[in-house]
């Protein structure tokens, strides 16, 4: 297959491949109070099965560079999709705290390298569509965390294991390791050791928007997986039944992917990034307002629409941004890298940091004014994060 030639299979394996980039989070939310009654976790404890993932996501980004200098950006991403598939599967077997929380290690760790791999993998395909691309990415995600947040608590009814549940969603990563061999060129003797003459560099550690978008990366991933995390316990500590509560975090799965899909395309067609980013960040600081402050029981639905909305918009922007900063694939993957690693670090923080108010003052509410004041800080940052349209070349002409 001249893949060259075949746009509209990039586009759709990238999609499928996306989808198995957050299930083996995401389904945990649903499922954290069946976890924790049948493992004996704490809300601090349960809450490393999101956070280590998220640490391992920023611990390991910057093995992308090497990785891919190794094996090829395709063969590398192929490598991740296997492992995250193998960790995601192998949960069927798990009885115990500390075998769950290696598959989070496990899983964490393909994450954190493909993730850079595909922003540079739409770079250097899709150099003209980038905020589109980085949609179709975003959507893919949004679909593989919304049916992952959505089937977790009925196959887990139906199947009478949540270890099964949990362990189903390695199929999304067995379609995109079929669908992604046909990606695959033959190796050359030297795999993108020269580039244009010019050898492969670290991470842009010297550059202070690199370092910009890597504290805004990190609030905002900070918030999103707490809200995965907590949101659906925050429902049934208000007296939601468990699937109610998974409904109302699918829900807000629903809105983040359609957001995630249809903001980047208004981005496109737009002259400045910051419009949009500001008002995704004001949407994300209501909705978390509204799970702090307001204890109601139409509460969690009017969060789901601010959060899904702003949260939506927030990841797209903040992956199109270092494909602003770049020139080509592989200073593309560098700057990402950066930003998801020092990104997740601080993110992983985040969801712990909630579980833990939650032991110490007893109501999920306080967790959520606690985020509310990172997602200020992320507004605060949004106006200096995002000055006008991309600048293009920065990075790839020095």
């Amino acid at each position: 297959m001249l893949l060259r030639q075949k746009s509209w299979y990039l586009v759709l394996v990238l999609f499928v491949v996306s989808t198995s980039l957050r299930p083996a989070i995401t389904s945990i939310g649903p499922l954290m109070t069946q976890i924790q009654q049948h493992l004996q976790m704490n809300a601090l404890t349960a809450s490393l099965l999101t956070s280590i993932p998220v640490f391992c996501m920023g611990v390991f980004a910057p093995l992308t560079s090497s990785v891919g200098l190794r094996f090829g950006i395709n063969r590398a991403i192929l490598y991740c999709v296997i492992l995250i598939g193998l960790a995601t599967g192998a949960r069927v077997f798990t009885d115990a705290s500390v075998a769950l929380l290696v598959t989070a290690f496990a899983a964490g760790v393909g994450i954190a390298v493909i993730g850079p791999l595909l922003s540079g993998f739409i770079k250097e395909h899709f150099p003209d569509q980038a905020p589109t691309m980085i949609g179709i990415y975003s959507l893919g995600i949004g679909v593989g965390a919304t049916i992952s947040a959505g089937l977790s608590i009925p196959i887990s009814t139906a199947l009478s294991s949540w270890n099964g549940a949990l362990a189903v969603w390695a199929i999304l990563s067995l379609i995109g390791l079929f669908m992604w061999l046909p990606v695959l060129t033959p190796r050359p003797d030297r795999p993108d050791v020269l580039r244009n003459g010019v050898r492969r560099r670290g991470l842009p550690w010297g550059e202070g928007r690199a370092w910009l978008l890597l504290v805004a990366f990190g609030l905002q991933s900070g918030v999103y997986y707490s809200v995965t995390t907590w949101l659906a316990p925050q429902a049934e500590e208000l007296g939601y039944t468990a699937a109610t509560a998974g409904m109302v975090l699918t829900t807000f799965s629903l809105i983040q992917m359609v957001s995630s899909l249809i903001i980047p395309i208004f981005i496109n067609r737009s002259r400045s990034r910051t419009p949009w980013l500001v008002l995704s960040c004001v949407a994300t600081v209501i909705g978390l307002s509204v799970c702090g402050f307001w204890n109601g029981p139409a509460g969690p639905w009017v969060a789901d629409v601010f959060l899904g909305v702003g949260l939506g918009g927030l990841f797209p922007i903040l992956l199109i941004l270092p494909l602003d900063e770049t020139s080509n694939g592989e200073d593309a993957s560098r700057w990402t890298a950066m930003m998801q690693c020092g990104g997740y670090i601080i993110s992983g923080v985040v969801p712990m940091l909630a579980g833990a108010i939650k032991d110490v003052y007893g109501q999920y509410r306080f967790s959520f004014e606690a985020l509310d004041i990172l997602a200020l800080a992320l507004l605060v940052t949004s106006f200096f994060l995002a000055p006008g349209r991309a600048r293009g070349t920065r990075s790839g002409s020095r």
